[in-house]
């Protein structure tokens, strides 16, 4: 699979300089960035970050990619993945411009990204939460990531999620639909050892922390 990524509504591309302005405005907005936790940016903070992607993106052949409205070609956030504190785990992370909540536009842009990876990437495809972030707990459940356990950093817990290797075929919609499994999970070993083949019953989970 090829850069850049289409599906139904969206482009997902790498950034380009031009970007700024538009992504700037995703990461100055105090609701976008305070559900991850974060602050909001300045303008030197923005332009450090997108320099940040240039450089993941030159390095590895990927990054958290800007993300465009396919009609209008207008930026309206970013989804991607990058390596969860320099690797071996590639993470999958996303925001979307308040104005383009609630249209399902980041499940479509979150499961084109982890069918690229999944068809691109050898690592362990991952994603964290905040846990009273129930809108993108349920983006990662919609688009088939299982939760396993917690992740703690800088003073703060996130519940982690991983990928299951399945078929990645898109509906209409760009969201997968449901269908069996072929490869069993991203990850060998561990608490979703049980799912190797076909699409078993998950098991319970216990805590990673």
């Amino acid at each position: 699979m090829s850069l850049p990524i289409i599906t139904r509504r969206l482009i997902i591309r790498p950034f380009t300089a031009g970007d700024f302005e538009a992504i700037h405005a995703v990461w100055s907005d105090p609701a976008v960035m305070g559900a991850i936790p974060s602050h909001a940016y300045d303008r030197e903070q923005s332009w450090s970050r997108l320099r940040e992607k240039f450089r993941h993106q030159a390095r590895h052949g990927f990054s958290k990619w800007a993300v465009a409205e396919l009609a209008s070609e207008t930026v309206i956030g970013e989804c991607g993945v990058h390596y969860l504190e320099d690797g071996p785990d590639i993470e999958l992370g996303y925001k979307l411009a308040r104005a383009y909540w609630g249209r399902g536009l980041a499940a479509e842009a979150a499961q084109a990204c982890l069918n690229w990876v999944l068809a691109e990437r050898p690592e362990r495809l991952v994603a964290i939460v905040d846990p009273a972030n129930t809108r993108s707990a349920r983006i990662l459940s919609k688009i088939g990531m299982v939760r396993d356990g917690t992740f703690s950093r800088f003073g703060h817990t996130w519940d982690f999620y991983v990928a299951i290797r399945r078929q990645t075929t898109l509906d209409s919609s760009g969201v997968q639909p449901p269908g069996r499994c072929s490869g069993g999970l991203y990850r060998p070993g561990g608490a979703l050892a049980g799912l190797r083949h076909g699409c078993d019953q998950l098991p319970h989970l216990p805590g990673r922390a």
